[in-house]
């Protein structure tokens, strides 16, 4: 069994891979769903407040669901697919940042923020932020990531980390997200695949990698065209050591699993390995074709010297390496688009936090409470089942009579029979 079969064994690969078309489909399935459960959750609402204005007395001249910001006299204007990306996207950001004030260990800070955000992705795939609002969900994701991470934080030292958050507030929607997730916390990142990709890299740099037997070349030869790869930009001429090139290499491509992997729908499109190239290559282009060009003895590097960037290129190309070049443009091309089109405007996020308010769920806003109530009466979807009730109120009658069986009855005063 070969890493690409282990890998098609994960969780990661069985229920969070997709096409570009079928993750638009769920995407819009989820908010078609949303839309239709928020209309009839404030119409609702507004029921309610209405019966209730009947039955109690005024409301100060406005029904429960108007003053709630909501009109169930209207028909309710929804998020698009399109602005629940953009704001999730921007809620994802905020994730990052939250995570940063934690001040992670050096050799693990980059895992617990990276998993909480595919947490946060996930679980929007099939939810919607007019149903759960990316403020309720962040410092639970956050703190569910820690404990997969193995970087366990205690509740209440957590909790003081993040302004205006309560335990109870970080507890409340924990399964929930749990549920979201399929029940399955493992997220394979890009960055186990960067280090080892590094550290082949220096092993050829210094004429001790362990090539592939059937490799034409021997290790000096290798480690010689190394010294003479072209450099793109405004490195050309520049003297520059081979060690400090793949150093160079390497915190530019952590850097884009750092921020733009992360962000975008790559974790869902594509493979940790693919990931992981494809921002080697944008960090150094012709450093990846050389490393490629070492596993695949049958393709063929136009020879040195080499002038620059553009003229080094594959001239006999294998049709898997031919494949995978493709694969590694695809997701160069989407990772770049980040820098491009991620960062929305903050009059456009105005604008979309203030249509969600109008278009929220009101029966999910309180995920304290509905929480406090499951606990108690075993609540679903924000109402209390009446089976659950009245078979724990059931139990609750056998540990009373087991205990009068244990214990004897209640004592009785004196003239009482």
């Amino acid at each position: 069994m070969n890493e690409d079969d282990l890998y098609r064994t994960s969780s990661q690969y069985r229920y969070w891979s997709f096409t570009p078309e079928a993750l638009a489909s769920l995407r819009a399935n989820t908010n078609s769903a949303a839309s239709a459960r928020v209309k009839a959750a404030i119409k609702r609402d507004g029921s309610k407040a209405t019966g209730q204005s009947n039955g109690n007395g005024a409301t100060n001249g406005a029904p429960h669901g108007e003053a709630n910001g909501h009109d169930s006299s209207v028909d309710v204007e929804c998020l698009t697919v399109e602005e629940e990306a953009k704001f999730v996207r921007y809620y994802c950001t905020v994730c990052l940042q939250l995570s940063d004030s934690f001040d992670f260990p050096i050799p693990i800070h980059v895992k617990p923020k990276a998993t909480a955000v595919q947490y946060i992705k996930r679980f929007y795939l099939t939810n919607s932020p007019m149903t759960y609002h990316p403020k309720q969900i962040i410092p639970s994701a956050l703190f569910l990531a820690t404990k997969t991470e193995n970087y366990y934080i205690a509740l209440t030292k957590f909790a003081r980390g993040i302004k205006k958050t309560s335990e109870a507030d970080i507890l409340a929607p924990e399964f929930i997200i749990t549920q979201a997730l399929r029940f399955t916390f493992d997220v394979r990142h890009p960055h186990r695949a960067l280090k080892g990709v590094i550290m082949e890299l220096g092993a050829l740099s210094n004429g001790t990698a362990a090539l592939l037997p059937q490799h034409p070349k021997t290790s000096a030869q290798l480690k010689a065209e190394m010294a003479q790869l072209p450099r793109d930009g405004n490195d050309q001429g520049i003297p520059e050591r081979v060690s400090d090139r793949i150093n160079r290499a390497y915190e530019l491509a952590k850097g884009v699993l750092g921020s733009a992997a992360i962000l975008t729908d790559a974790y869902f499109l594509y493979t940790p390995s693919q990931i992981c190239f494809a921002a080697l290559y944008m960090a150094d282009a012709a450093l990846t074709l050389f490393y490629l060009s070492t596993k695949f003895p049958d393709a063929v590097l136009t020879p040195p010297p080499w002038e620059s960037g553009a003229g080094f290129k594959f001239v006999e190309t294998p049709a898997v390496l031919s494949k995978l070049l493709r694969v590694l443009e695809e997701v160069a091309g989407l990772l770049a688009g980040e820098d491009r089109t991620g960062r929305e405007a903050k009059e456009e996020l105005r604008r979309i936090d203030k249509k969600l308010y109008q278009c929220r769920n009101p029966e999910k806003m309180d995920l304290v409470g509905l929480n406090r109530a499951v606990k108690r009466d075993g609540a679903v979807e924000g109402e209390v089942s009446e089976s659950a009730a009245k078979r724990r109120k059931v139990e609750r009658e056998k540990e009373r009579k087991e205990g009068e069986d244990l214990f004897g009855g209640d004592l009785k005063k004196d003239g009482e029979s």
